[in-house]
Parts: structure tokens; C-alpha cells; sequence
């Protein structure tokens, strides 16, 4: 009589394991150091796995009727230098399912794959908050595309053009290694490079770029027999880029193919770079020359800072990757520095892990530090530009919330890391003595940082004038009739520069001369005629009017205007056009300076400014200060300048003046619309008005000045405070939150 035994009185390990490899699953065999890796390519999820000999082994072996026993003995033949146990293969099983490479014919799998792919998504959508600079968003299956355009690109591969394009890169360098210093004295200055409407052009230019260098990835791995299954939208730094997928490039055994793939789009934005470079050279001022100096810009800051870099996980980290043959390096790093960190720290001893390294330990951690250590970098380089950027436009706000948070996440994830060194079971305990030993240290760190000095300085954008600049003002109204000097020329003391008109006042004398010498005969007439009183009045009017011609003289005299003083001839601040109002039909006024020849017959109002004469050589500068600055200037401060001309040279001089009122109009050099740092809005008579509250200061330059020149602009920076790192985080605390007992 045969008795059934019930399955659940038969052990786990001897039960089938009811999982089979998906048979529609590609699997290559490709070398990493000599040592043989598997890569699965799943077709319908287009994902990509790497798998050791023991995994790939126990994949083929899953047939869904081997129990855990069978399987452990299988893989122990096979691999007898790994000493498998149960739990060894178990943790195999479960990482195959996890990878959602093997199937069951059970019922009931379907939730625990929907399980495992909302923590995906749930993880996905985390990483996403974490990185705000770095936001990537779904894409489409360019493979059609790239299959369409790959005839026509397909002479791009040729080694002849290859050749004839790496000379016109090199030829390029030369060019700008030649004529360095005459291609950093063309730079723009940086709020000009930066501002409206220039960082529209860099925004555009940037997402252009960007096409190119993915459609270079994808199809470089169409030319190596890869396939390109996703394409998308990515934002850097919020300016829109592609990203391409060519993880299909695992599947290649030739590791030299994969790094040509991984730097393709480098090569594409390296060879647009030497057009650029050409362009700007041999291209006059205008829209082509400043476009090809915003492509030189993309193609070259965004290659070395982010593409090429091997710190940051783009084209330059997995070009490094395959070229030293481990694949996962950053993790792997990591993994490593945890590690080390457990061990030192916690006196935690790390598991045995057969896929982590065995030799160069001490690489793999110097790579995670600096990697680290370039993230920082590269966060307080973003924050430092969208401060400055955003500055002037009252928006910089958005630039340290930003990096606040980028911040916060990279501190979020250390400390993840840490809780998950202290969480992670184990048998030892934790070493009390490493423990207090490490805080201890910690604390030290923590005490020296918070008292080294940090001095707190201050920038104001400046404009260089001459020293007691003498302005001449028109002092009566007239028309311009003829222009005697230029800006630049030497004059001395009563110097005709302008000579004006004025028809009306012209009439008006001659008809009061006409009037005197009627009156004067009347008089005579009351004279003779002994008519006294009559006499009296003629000659109070006749008095009258010698006063009234006396007064028009003087103002004819004044209509030719002669130097007060000796010196050179400063231009006036130019006028430019006001905005068109199509309700006012009224004629426009003189535009620009009223030294410009263009300007002759025109109109001038009482106290027009002329112009300006320098008397020496001297200089001062002029400070605008925004209100909230004004406090930390005093008088006889000592203050920082350096012009944008003059990046190397650092002028010191003291404040002689600081503006008790408001400045109304921003100086037109220092304009967002002339490329300067302030905020402006041009008003209906052209004048650009301040948007924000700022004081006028003064700053006198007498030593080494043969170097400045008249409108000049740069940056002032003058020490507000120096305290210790602890003293300013307190204060930050104390007025950032009111503590009330």
C-alpha cells in the first residue's frame, strides 16, 4: 500500500524551484581581464545584465523541476573553488528573478514582479527629486531613425576622413595655442557672455549640440552592429540635452568598439569646436562671430566639465570603464570606500563578496574620493554661476535653493550609507573603542572647521571716470551750429568747443535794439518839448531795455561755449533713443552725445550736458551699492578693484565719498542691456532706471594708472567682516530663527 507524502512535509531545499531562463533572452560570453562575463539583453524590457560563470551557470540550470539541493551540487561540481552553500545559491535564485530574467508557470507571479517594479519606479522617482540638476525624462525608439541617416553618415567611418578631420582638429589648436592672448583679449566680459539676450543663444546653441553628440552615440553603435532602442529629453542644469541609450555596446567582445561608441559625441562636439574656432577667427563683430563664440563655449566647458570627465558618470567614466576592463567601476568604488570605512571606523569586518576586487583596493578608493570630491566641485561651480547669472535680475534665490538641495541630497546620501553600515546584520558587534575613537576625530574635524576664519567680503560693480571731472553745461537753449573737438582732444582755458543759435532770441534783441533807439528819440523829443514826466518814463523803459539787451548779449556770448579749465575732452553720457509711442506723433529729440556730428542743427535744452574735461591723469571709480550694502562701506575703507581689461592687476584704493540719496538712472555701461551687472528698465526717455534701491560711492585712483582708461568697468570688493565659520553659522541661526524664552 503506497502512502503519498504531503509536499509541505518536504524540506524547502528539496522542493523544484519553479523557475525556467526566459527563452527569448540573447546572452553573449565577453572578457574582462580574461576573466569570462555573461551579458543578457532582455529584448523586451531592453534591459542589459552582467552575470559571473556561477550566475549565467545557474540561470541555464533553472528548468523548473531542479530543487535547491540539485542545484547546489550541480554548481559545486562545476565551481568547486567558490564553496557554495544553500543559502549562497538561494541568494543566486533570487537576485536571477529580481533581474526579471527567469519566468514560472505558477500561478500568482504576476504581484511579486508588480511589487518589484513599483520599488523601481518608487527608486527612480526618488533618484529624481535627488537631482534637480539632472532631471532625465522618458524617451522614444530612435532606431528607425538612425537606420534612415546611417547611408548617408556612413563616410563619417572612413579612415580617410577620420584622418583629414583629426588634422583640422589639431590645425585648430594650433591656431588658438598661436594667437592665445589675441583670442582672450576678444573675450566678452562675463555678464555680457551671460546676459540677455546672449544666454537664449547659449540655451538653443547648447540643446543643438546636444543632438548632434547623441545621434553621434547612437550612430557609432549602429555602425558597430549595436542597436539604439531609447532616445530622450534631458535636463542639464535646466538647458534641455539628449541622452541615447547604447547600452546594447555590452554585447560587443571588442572592448576598443565600446570606448569608440562611449566617445563619439566627444569627437562630434570636438570636430564642431575646431569649425567654431575657425569661424570666430576669421569672421568680423556680428551675430555668425558671436554664435560661433557660443558653440566654441558649449562644445569645449560642457566636454571637459561633464562628458570627457571620468568623475562624473557620462561618456568619460564608461570610456574609462572599458578601457581598464571592470565593469560597475562606481559601484564598485563605493562599495569599496564603505568598506574601508566600516572597518576603520566601526571595526566592522566586510562580508566576503566574489564580484568586488581583490588587488588595487587603494585606487578604487582614491577614485570614489575624488569622485566625491568633483561632485562638490561641480555643485558649488553651478551654484556660484546661476548666483551671479540670476543676480542681476533679483532671482538669485533660485540658484541657492537649488544648491541647497543638490546640498542636502548628497549629505542624504551619505548618511543613507552609513545607516545601512550599522543596519546591515551581522554577528560581530560594533568596536566600541574604533567607535569612540572615530567621533572623537569627528568632533575634532568638526571643532577646526568651525573656527577657521572666514572673512565676508562684498562686490559692486564699478565705472572708472576721471578725477575732478569739470562738466560743461549749456546754459541757455540754442541749435547746434558747429562742433570744434572730439573726445580725446587736449584743450586750454577758453578753448571754443561749440558754437549755437538761437533765431528766436536773435529776433528778440534785434527788436529790443529797435525799441531802445525809438525810445531814445522819443526822449529827446520830451526834452525839447519840456515834457518832464513823459521824459522820466522813456527813460526808465530805455533803462529797461539796455538791461534786457545786456542780458540777451551775455546769453549769445554763452552760446559759444569755450572750456572752463584745461584738461581733455570727456564725452557726455549718451542718450539713447526713447521707446516709440505711436499715440505721440511728436518729433523725437537728439540722440547719442551732443559732441556726434550727426547732432549739428539740433535742438539743445538749458543744462544739456555737453561734455566733460578731465584735468589729469587721476581716476576715480564709481561704486554702485545696493541699499542693503550701504552700512558695511565706510569713508576711508579700503577697497579692491579689478577691470575687466586688467583681469591680473588688483587696484587698492580707499572710499572717498559715499551718496546719501538714491541713484535714480544706473550709469549706461553698467546697464544689463549694455552687458553690465545691473538690473535696469529703459524709462519713456530712453534712460535706463535703476530697478533696485543703490547709492553712489567714490573711490579715488592716483598710483599706477597709466594702464585705465575713461568707462571702464569692473568689479569693487571691500571686507565687510571676518569671523570664524562657528560665529557665522550662529548668526545665520540667530537671524534666521527668533528664540523667545
Amino acid at each position: 500500500m503506497l502512502h503519498s507524502v504531503d509536499s509541505s512535509m518536504v524540506p524547502s531545499s528539496q522542493r523544484p524551484i519553479p523557475f525556467k531562463m526566459r527563452p527569448d533572452l540573447v546572452v553573449k560570453r565577453v572578457e574582462y581581464r580574461g576573466v569570462p562575463s555573461w551579458v543578457v539583453k532582455d529584448p523586451v524590457g531592453l534591459k542589459y545584465h552582467r552575470l559571473d560563470p556561477e550566475q549565467q551557470r545557474c540561470l541555464e540550470l533553472l528548468n523548473g523541476e531542479r530543487n535547491l539541493e540539485q542545484l547546489e551540487k550541480a554548481l559545486c561540481e562545476e565551481f568547486p573553488s567558490l564553496h557554495l552553500q544553500l543559502s549562497d545559491v538561494q541568494g543566486l535564485v533570487t537576485e536571477l528573478h529580481k533581474k526579471n530574467i527567469v519566468y514560472s508557470d505558477r500561478p500568482g507571479q504576476g504581484a511579486s514582479l508588480l511589487e518589484i517594479q513599483r520599488e523601481q519606479d518608487k527608486k527612480k522617482r526618488w533618484n529624481a527629486v535627488k537631482n534637480l540638476l539632472y532631471l532625465r525624462l522618458p524617451g522614444w525608439d530612435p532606431e528607425p531613425t538612425l537606420r534612415f541617416l546611417y547611408p548617408y553618415v556612413k563616410f563619417l567611418f572612413h579612415p580617410l576622413f577620420i584622418f583629414l578631420a583629426s588634422a583640422f582638429v589639431i590645425s585648430s589648436w594650433v591656431l588658438l595655442l598661436v594667437n592665445f592672448s589675441t583670442f582672450q583679449a576678444k573675450l566678452p566680459e562675463f555678464q555680457q557672455f551671460f546676459g540677455w539676450p546672449n544666454l537664449i543663444y547659449l540655451w538653443v546653441t547648447l540643446a543643438l549640440i546636444k543632438i548632434l553628440h547623441e545621434f553621434g552615440h547612437g550612430m557609432s553603435c549602429l555602425h558597430f552592429g549595436g542597436e539604439c532602442h531609447e532616445m530622450g529629453v534631458m535636463l542639464l542644469v535646466f538647458s534641455p540635452t539628449l541622452y541615447c541609450d547604447v547600452t546594447d555596446s555590452w554585447m560587443m567582445r571588442n572592448k576598443w568598439h565600446r570606448i569608440l561608441i562611449g566617445a563619439a559625441g566627444i569627437i562630434v562636439e570636438v570636430f564642431i569646436s575646431a569649425i567654431a574656432i575657425y569661424t570666430w577667427w576669421f569672421t568680423q563683430p556680428g551675430l555668425l562671430h558671436h554664435l560661433a563664440l557660443n558653440l566654441f563655449f558649449v562644445t569645449t566647458v560642457t566636454t571637459v566639465i561633464f562628458n570627457a570627465n571620468p568623475l562624473m558618470r557620462f561618456d568619460g567614466y564608461y570610456m574609462m570603464s572599458d578601457f581598464l576592463e571592470i565593469p560597475n567601476l562606481r559601484p564598485k568604488a563605493d562599495k569599496t570606500l564603505r568598506e574601508k570605512f566600516a572597518w576603520f571606523c566601526l571595526g566592522i569586518e566586510p562580508k566576503p563578496d566574489r564580484t568586488m576586487p581583490t588587488s588595487g583596493r587603494f585606487w578604487f578608493i582614491l577614485f570614489a574620493i575624488s569622485a566625491w570630491l568633483y561632485r562638490w566641485i561641480v555643485v558649488f561651480g553651478i551654484t556660484l554661476f546661476l548666483y551671479t547669472v540670476l543676480k542681476p535680475y533679483e532671482l538669485q534665490s533660485i540658484g541657492i535653493t537649488l544648491a541647497f538641495f543638490s546640498v542636502v541630497s548628497i549629505f542624504w546620501g551619505m548618511g543613507q550609507a552609513v545607516y545601512q553600515i550599522l543596519m546591515a546584520p551581522r554577528q560581530e558587534p560594533i568596536s566600541k573603542v574604533r567607535l569612540g575613537f572615530s567621533l572623537i576625530v569627528l568632533a575634532a574635524l568638526v571643532t577646526g572647521t568651525m573656527m577657521i576664519p572666514i572673512p565676508w567680503h562684498l562686490e559692486s560693480p564699478v565705472l572708472l571716470e576721471p578725477t575732478d571731472l569739470k562738466h560743461v553745461y549749456t546754459t541757455t537753449d540754442g541749435v547746434i551750429e558747429e562742433i570744434f573737438v572730439e573726445p580725446g582732444d587736449v584743450v586750454e582755458p577758453g578753448t571754443v568747443l561749440m558754437r549755437m543759435s538761437n533765431i528766436e532770441k536773435e529776433l528778440e534783441l534785434q527788436q529790443y535794439r529797435t525799441e531802445l533807439k525809438d525810445t531814445e528819440v522819443r526822449i529827446n523829443t520830451a526834452d525839447k518839448s519840456n515834457n518832464f514826466d513823459e521824459g522820466t518814463y522813456l527813460r526808465e523803459s530805455r533803462d529797461n531795455l539796455k538791461r534786457l539787451i545786456s542780458q540777451l548779449e551775455k546769453q549769445f556770448e554763452e552760446l559759444e561755449v569755450r572750456a572752463p579749465i584745461a584738461g581733455r575732452i570727456i564725452a557726455a553720457p549718451r542718450r539713447p533713443e526713447p521707446k516709440v509711442d505711436p499715440m505721440n506723433h511728436s518729433l523725437s529729440r537728439w540722440t547719442g552725445t551732443p559732441l556726434d556730428k550727426a547732432n549739428i542743427k539740433a535742438y539743445l535744452e538749458p543744462k544739456t550736458h555737453l561734455m566733460s574735461i578731465a584735468p589729469d591723469e587721476n581716476f576715480v571709480a564709481q561704486l554702485v551699492i545696493e541699499q542693503e550694502q550701504r552700512d558695511d562701506l565706510q569713508l576711508e575703507e579700503e577697497v579692491e578693484l579689478k577691470f575687466s581689461h586688467l583681469p591680473n592687476e588688483t587696484y587698492v584704493a580707499r572710499v572717498t565719498e559715499i551718496g546719501d540719496r538714491p541713484l535714480e538712472f544706473a550709469p549706461e555701461a553698467l546697464s544689463n542691456k549694455a552687458g553690465g551687472p545691473l538690473a535696469t528698465a529703459t524709462d519713456e526717455q530712453g534712460n535706463e532706471r535703476l530697478q533696485n534701491t543703490s547709492y553712489l560711492a567714490r573711490v579715488a585712483l592716483t598710483d599706477d594708472v597709466d594702464l585705465l582708461r575713461t568707462g571702464l568697468r569692473g568689479q569693487a570688493r571691500f571686507l565687510v567682516d571676518e569671523r570664524t565659520a562657528g560665529q557665522w553659522l550662529w548668526r545665520y541661526i540667530r537671524n534666521t530663527f527668533h528664540f523667545r524664552l
